[in-house]
């Protein structure tokens, strides 16, 4: 007999691909994944498989399956999809200017490329490029995409740059005639009407800027309790009373990390701005490394047993190394900074096991009036699905106080310094506020921090175009434009 070999069956790739499509669009991933993993013949050398497996690790939240996956398909072919994946990867880790880089690659790699050209502009308006998020779509500005839900998205991005530029009139015009069109998804057209709302906040037409609020919001609104609320931080402060904490174990020593806690919109991305500034320090944005902590610590503790006993294997030494690690992440970002900047939103809640964990590290807590908190935190675009306090005022006025109530109760048990700092007062006497902050955390005053909007450092958050530019007071008392909407509100104590 011959040495012919026995061929398998001829697999029909296209369509194993379209059933993993929709099966990832049912939203049955793990399905998707398998079929991939065992519809293709060679799994580990398809680039298009790889590509799409990584799609699923990001919607399964899986960062690091997501990023291995998309370079071992860039390795046997390159692709437009592949670096767009890597940029939403660098995105997820708060890395604006790795992902731009990684969405101009795609657009090198297809010019006509719509969905990379788009991705490539928002990512630029991110990092305050605004003229270069321009030029990438204008291509798209004489040519219009034929698809409808590609023809929305530029028609948001252009309205985007206008407002960004200060033409509100434009970018309404544009808004209303080219992106909000029927046939909008649940979340471009909450995006949409977000946008709309700034614009109309921008133009003075508050009562119709709130109006659309309050119908994106409703779009994505998650069930809050502001009883069960209240009754959390209530349990979270009987389980870190000062005799408790001093039984749990102790960290790593190091006066490197400073941690900035506040309400969304309350300025913690000011402060951390004007720290960045500073030659010696830098802000690491949201940084998830208390989290992380948080998480594998629930993992082990037993709540019947008392500290340290509770954390099983979790002891000194471990935490020790624990403590390392979460400041090796910080100066892997910034090899030379003497200060980083956490400015998490998570870190209120974390600061009983970071005064432990991290026992050399400093904390600011900003304060803002509530009723602007509120107004900034419903005007805003937040995920409901981690803070869907955010959607109500009322339910911003309960979160509000809880986490007041919690800052007291820290600052009279914790052993690392709180500095407060009140938002008014800071853009209203920034060369005392300023240098307080700086003072604070042990760094001698440099002239730089009064230019902290020049610093060139790209933010992800909702607050980046507001602190990109000099200092502004407007936003004090921002809530007399909504009084309507307010003035039913029982508001909490504040002094400004």
């Amino acid at each position: 007999m011959g040495g012919s070999k026995k061929r398998g069956p001829t697999v029909d790739r296209a369509r194993v691909f379209a059933q993993a499509r929709g099966l990832i669009d049912a939203g049955r991933t793990a399905e998707a994944e398998t079929l991939l993993r065992r519809g293709l013949p060679s799994p580990s050398k398809d680039a298009e498989g790889l590509r799409l497996r990584a799609r699923i690790a990001e919607l399964e939240g899986r960062p690091a399956s997501m990023k291995s996956l998309a370079e071992k398909s860039l390795r046997i072919r390159s692709h437009p999809d592949g670096h767009l994946i890597l940029a939403q990867f660098h995105l997820r880790h708060g890395d604006v200017e790795p992902a731009a880089v990684e969405a101009a690659r795609a657009v090198e790699i297809d010019p006509a490329d719509v969905n990379a050209r788009l991705m490539h502009a928002a990512i630029l308006l991110e990092a305050g490029r605004i003229d270069d998020a321009d030029a990438t779509i204008a291509p798209l500005r004489d040519t219009p995409p034929t698809d409808a839900g590609l023809g929305r998205r530029l028609g948001y991005t252009v309205a985007a740059i206008h407002t960004r530029r200060g033409e509100h009139q434009a970018a309404l015009d544009h808004l209303d005639a080219n992106a909000l069109a029927p046939g909008a998804s649940p979340p471009e057209r909450k995006a949409m009407l977000a946008l709309r709302a700034k614009i109309l906040d921008h133009l003075g037409r508050y009562d119709e800027a709130f109006a659309d609020a309050e119908a994106f919001n409703a779009l994505e609104r998650v069930e809050f309790s502001p009883g069960r609320y209240a009754l959390e931080i209530d349990r979270m402060i009987e389980r870190t009373g000062r005799d408790r904490l001093e039984r749990f174990p102790i960290g790593f020593e190091s006066d490197v990390p400073v941690l900035v806690s506040g309400m969304p919109r309350s300025g913690t991305s000011l402060v951390d701005r004007i720290i960045d500034a500073h030659p010696d320090a830098a802000g690491a944005g949201e940084f998830t490394g208390l989290e992380r902590f948080a998480a594998k610590l629930q993992q082990v503790t037993d709540p019947s047993k008392p500290p340290p006993e509770c954390f099983g294997d979790m002891q000194s030494p471990q935490w020790r190394d624990e403590g390392e690690r979460y400041v090796r992440g910080l100066r892997a970002m910034h090899p030379d900074a003497r200060r980083i900047v956490d400015k998490s939103l998570s870190n209120v809640n974390l600061l009983g096991l970071a005064s432990r964990l991290l026992p050399g590290c400093r904390v600011i807590h900003v304060v803002r009036d509530p009723r602007d908190v509120a107004i900034s935190c419903v005007m805003g675009e937040f995920r409901p699905a981690v803070m869907p306090w955010t959607t109500r005022l009322e339910w911003v006025a309960t979160a509000w106080s809880a986490m007041e109530r919690l800052m007291r109760h820290w600052h009279a048990v914790l052993d690392v310094p709180i500095l407060e700092v009140r938002y008014e007062r800071l853009v209203t006497d920034p060369d005392t506020e300023f240098r307080r902050i700086i003072d604070f955390i042990g760094l001698p005053w440099d002239d730089a921090c009064l230019d902290f909007h020049a610093t060139g450092r790209p933010l992800r958050t909702l607050s980046n175009d507001q602190v990109c530019r000099p200092l502004y007071t407007s936003s004090i008392a921002r809530h007399r434009h909504y009084e309507a909407a307010i003035s039913a509100i029982e508001w909490p104590d504040h002094e400004a």
